[in-house]
């Protein structure tokens, strides 16, 4: 299966669920900014991510967007270039 880049970003109400979901993240992808993160991953296991961490979340407090990255973008400034970044999995 083909890797894709995907982007999340969350914005939690809770600090209890917002410490989970931030944990869950760090383990598998890496901070952007505070509520941002970078993964890699086939689609069938960002299903399975996002199915993990609906459980983390609730649905009528709390905002999680997960973006399938199509091109690099433009980065101005200090930004990151993703492709420097090591990811250990």
């Amino acid at each position: 299966m083909q890797r894709k880049k995907f982007l999340i970003a969350y914005d939690i109400k809770d600090v209890k669920r917002l410490r989970r979901v931030a944990k869950l993240l760090e383990k598998n992808g890496v901070r952007i900014e505070y509520s941002v993160f970078y993964m890699e991953a086939t689609k069938e296991e960002m299903s399975e991510f996002a199915i993990n961490l609906s459980f983390l979340i609730e649905p009528e407090a709390d905002d999680v967007r997960i973006y399938i990255i199509e091109d690099e973008g433009l980065a101005l400034g200090n930004a990151q270039v993703i492709e420097e970044i090591f990811i250990l999995k």
